[in-house]
């Protein structure tokens, strides 16, 4: 899939949720929220009180183990953030062992299939995944302004020309020319980054993704105080890289709540700044989406708890942000689709905050007697 130079833009407001969560995780600049839950740094507990509006209760609930989850909806109406916070009993260190054991750490309950891309990448990297036949037929018919898929003319027209739907052979060789083209794709990012991503040209307005990642990434200057460097490489990528990331590219066919399985490829990065003393960041940029997104930005923040004494478990907050830029969210009619996504939405989030919890305590405890 090759980029067009064309595209649109527009503004959003959703990215400020994203830094003042980051502000969030340095808890000692401010004085305690009452009623904040023992061990909550204060200043996540003073983010979670005023900016998601959680009940002392939830905040309570969240430091007992159990997933609280929000859905916001900024104002532009294509968007939606998942908000989630647990408490997990496992050091930090723990925890970002886990998550940067690439590729089994990508995976969670919204991921039907997954494969972390080589480097350089290959075809290999994508032997997982197929077209469905219902894909293909719709490929067969794409034009650019009218496509059931998110794809650039150029490969809309280079589809048309190689897919013979009468001919049994249809499916693969419509596949082998999708994985080719996500192959070239992922190249062309590791080489000259946001300015390599696809622009969407099935519908009437063609998007530039680059310029949807831009309208996440902006909007205020808070996380360029408190974790400079991670934000200059999610803009700057392949520059300006910090010392100690961990990082992966990575595709898989996704869960999409309350919508169809939707291939997705991103860019996963793992960050403990020296800013930022307690918390590592974890961010993932989609690159692409096979459906529906036109671009989505996570941010999960492990912020350790405060004021724990041995012999005392060491614990963590996971305090978890996902960004969701729809190129179509209709809220009318008789199928609310906006409503349907949000209560998915919700549904999923707290889920993947019991697993990530369940999982990650049970390996805690499992682990040799002789290890931290």
């Amino acid at each position: 899939m090759r980029a067009s130079p064309q595209g649109s833009g527009f503004t959003c407001r959703s990215r400020r949720s994203l830094s003042l969560l980051v502000a969030g995780a340095l808890g000692s600049a401010l004085l305690p929220v009452p009623g904040a839950a023992q061990g909550m740094p204060p200043l996540l507990a003073q983010f979670l009180q005023r900016k998601i509006s959680l009940t002392e209760a939830e905040i309570d609930a969240a430091a007992g183990g159990k997933p609280v989850v929000k859905v916001l909806e900024p104002a532009d109406r294509r968007m939606l953030t998942g908000f989630g916070i647990v408490r997990i009993e496992v050091p930090r260190s723990f925890y970002v062992s886990l998550v940067t054991d690439f590729p089994p750490s990508l995976r969670d309950s919204t991921v039907l299939r997954l494969g972390a891309f080589s480097n350089p990448a290959s075809v290999a990297d994508l032997a997982g995944f197929t077209l469905s036949r219902g894909d293909v037929q719709e490929l067969s018919q794409c034009h650019p302004g009218s496509c059931k898929l998110k794809l650039p003319a150029s490969a809309m027209a280079d589809l048309r020309g190689v897919i013979d739907t009468a001919s049994p052979a249809a499916d693969s060789v419509a596949t082998a020319y999708f994985r080719k083209g996500v192959v070239d794709y992922v190249t062309a990012y590791r080489l000259r980054g946001n300015v390599a991503l696809v622009v969407y040209d099935d519908r009437q307005s063609p998007t530039a993704a680059a310029l949807v990642l831009d309208s996440l990434l902006a909007g205020s200057p808070e996380m360029f105080q408190y974790a400079p460097g991670l934000e200059r490489y999610l803009e700057n990528y392949p520059h300006d890289r910090p010392p100690g990331v961990e990082e992966a590219l990575f595709w898989a066919q996704d869960d999409l709540p309350g919508l169809r399985p939707t291939f997705v490829v991103s860019h996963r990065v793992v960050y403990t700044s020296p800013d930022l003393p307690g918390t590592t960041l974890i961010a993932s940029k989609q690159l692409y989406a096979e459906h529906y997104l036109d671009g989505a930005l996570g941010l999960t923040a492990l912020v350790d708890e405060q004021d724990k004494q041995p012999p005392a478990q060491p614990g963590l907050y996971l305090v978890y942000l996902r960004q969701l830029h729809f190129d179509n969210l209709p809220s009318g009619g008789v199928v609310n689709l906006r409503h349907k996504v949000i209560g998915k939405l919700r549904e999923r989030t707290a889920e993947s905050l019991r697993q990530a919890k369940q999982r990650c305590e049970r390996a805690y405890a499992a682990r040799p007697a002789s290890a931290p």
